[in-house]
């Protein structure tokens, strides 16, 4: 971590291999599996930058004004995205290329890959996903892991285009774009860790407090004493590029050959 902060201070640092290292430093990947996850949010990143305008149809109202995952999951870019990510893997991890495989040719059949998209982000969802996981023959928690990180750049992307013209209105807790939990905080802006949106939050009330054990400079994570809830406190330059990335980890630990 030490060193990835020293490279930081050169105009020529990686911004989001900066932000990987001290969020994900200590999660016990292998050199292999840090990279995959840099590779899979470049690639959300590109598919964002080149699928520019109407990526879904979405219903505003007032809190949350989208329903995002909704939206994205009858998006149709979401089996094309579901096959790049898959085959992105598939070139990381070769030995899981059956598993990984079978997910694809599942991918074609658009009406189990809606269902399975738009049951991620529900409460029940993961039961939703086994069924149909069950039904189609792949591994459950493999497509639920695919899926996020499929579903989520469609998510930022809209949410990013739709604050182009609209203010996200200040307070509560949870996202006013699309209602997904805070994750991260830098004073009183607060990230979503669905779709990244900032919003000035009302964080709960109670002591905030750093939590124990090693951490990163301008990444710490801190704990309400009285609740218990955790969030990642960014200092200015590393909010911009923050993103969510403790669901790509366990993806990827699926992944990675057993120790």
């Amino acid at each position: 971590m030490a060193s990835a902060l020293r490279r930081a201070k050169s105009s020529r640092v990686d911004p989001v291999a900066l932000v990987i290292s001290l969020t994900a430093g200590e999660s016990g990947l292998s050199r292999r599996g840090m990279a995959c996850l840099g590779r899979l949010r470049r690639s959300q990143l590109q598919v964002m930058q080149q699928s520019r305008g109407a990526l879904v149809r979405v219903r505003a109202s007032r809190r949350p004004m989208l329903d995002l995952a909704a939206a994205a999951a009858e998006s149709p870019l979401l089996a094309d995205f579901v096959s790049l990510f898959s085959l992105q893997l598939v070139d990381d991890y070769p030995e899981q290329g059956r598993a990984l495989r079978a997910i694809l040719h599942a991918r074609a059949e658009l009406e189990f890959t809606r269902s399975a998209a738009a049951a991620l982000w529900r409460p029940d969802g993961r039961h939703e996903i086994a069924a149909l996981a069950r039904k189609a023959k792949v591994n459950a928690p493999l497509l639920t892991g695919i899926l996020w990180v499929a579903l989520k750049p469609l998510c930022e992307a809209v949410a990013r285009a739709y604050l182009r013209h609209v203010d996200a209105p200040a307070g509560g807790a949870d996202c006013p774009v699309c209602g997904g939990p805070a994750w991260a905080r830098r004073g009183k802006l607060a990230r979503c860790a669905l779709c990244e949106s900032r919003w000035q939050a009302d964080f709960e009330p109670g002591p905030w407090r750093t939590a124990e054990g090693l951490q990163a400079r301008g990444a710490k994570v801190v704990y309400n004493a009285g609740t218990g809830s955790r969030l990642v406190q960014f200092d200015a330059r590393l909010f911009e590029t923050a993103f969510h990335i403790g669901p790509m980890i366990e993806l990827v630990r699926l992944l990675e050959p057993r120790r």
